[in-house]
């Protein structure tokens, strides 16, 4: 079986240091081509825009969107049109509209579809999801806290509207709570530190309930000190899981367990070549939906000006 032909659209820090390495040590997929407005891509085909690769570059069978979600929905549109698979960075669109309209548009092109969210990849999430089975789950706590300047140096699209902020690494968290909770997540409370020069916050906390007796509470925070903290704490009855390291490490009631060793974008890539073999999709919206019923209900504070 030949590899999957693969472009890549965008090439900024997430792609450079994460895609472009999980797709090299893949056995499935072989990068044939990139398209960028900045540096180029090393070793492959580069092109000024999307039409540009499609028109004018080798064959692909795929298309990984690794730009803003600001002006994404046009581009996906136009990989679909030309019958590619999709692979779509978190978060997919700047709106859940857009977002359900590829839904509909990916089944209709026929092709398998993958909204990316990467962090459900993390090596200890099958841990919890093992471990949660059969057990009363109580409360969830999140703490989710980095140093924008470290993890998204110069990037001013995360401060326009529809960049999300904090909810940019946020939507992480929320990926992996989702994904294991049993019953759908609902946001109660929502408090929303905004700067006064920018259009997203820069912090958030949430209020949340799955089901009638799960209680969901998560602190968001994008100006953290440079020593990051990516938690969730999963309370039960029967004890304490918690995920540190953003899902990369495991300790039950404080003892530290084994993991996978695979990372979260190569496990995403594999899972992706086993939906185009499978000729599925895995388009799931909770995480937006998540973020979007913040923006909905939560109150806002106007904060210092943020500044690089």
């Amino acid at each position: 079986m030949h590899p999957i032909r693969l472009g890549l659209v965008g090439y900024g820090k997430i792609a450079q240091d994460q895609h472009v390495p999980a797709i090299n040590a893949s056995e499935q997929f072989t990068l044939v081509s990139v398209a960028t407005l900045g540096a180029p891509c090393p070793g492959v085909d580069n092109f000024s825009s999307l039409a540009d690769l499609l028109e004018n570059g080798p064959p692909v069978d795929a298309i990984a969107f690794c730009t803003p979600p600001q002006g994404r929905f046009a581009l996906v549109q136009q990989a679909l049109k030309a019958g590619k698979h999709v692979l779509v960075e978190k978060p997919p669109c700047s709106t859940l509209g857009e977002a359900l309209a590829l839904i509909d548009e990916v089944n209709a092109a026929g092709v398998s579809g993958l909204f990316a969210w990467h962090s459900r990849f993390a090596p200890g999430v099958s841990n919890a999801r093992d471990w949660l089975h059969g057990k009363t789950l109580k409360q969830v706590r999140v703490d989710w806290k980095e140093q924008v300047r470290k993890w998204h140096p110069g990037q001013a699209w995360i401060w326009q509207a529809g960049g999300l902020g904090v909810f940019d690494p946020g939507i992480n968290a929320l990926s992996i709570v989702t994904d294991l909770l049993p019953e759908a997540l609902f946001v109660e409370a929502a408090a929303l530190s905004v700067p006064s020069n920018c259009q997203s916050p820069i912090a958030a906390s949430l209020q949340m309930r799955s089901g009638p007796a799960v209680h969901v509470v998560a602190e968001l925070d994008f100006d953290h000190s440079v020593n990051e903290q990516w938690s969730i704490e999963l309370h039960c009855e029967e004890g304490v899981m918690r995920l540190d390291a953003g899902g990369a490490q495991v300790a039950i009631d404080g003892v530290s367990q084994p993991v996978a060793e695979e990372g979260e974008y190569p496990a995403m890539y594999r899972h992706f070549a086993q939906l185009i073999a499978d000729r599925k999709s895995d388009l799931d919206l909770q995480p937006l939906r998540i973020v979007a019923d913040s923006f909905f209900v939560g109150s806002k504070q106007t904060v210092a000006e943020f500044h690089e």
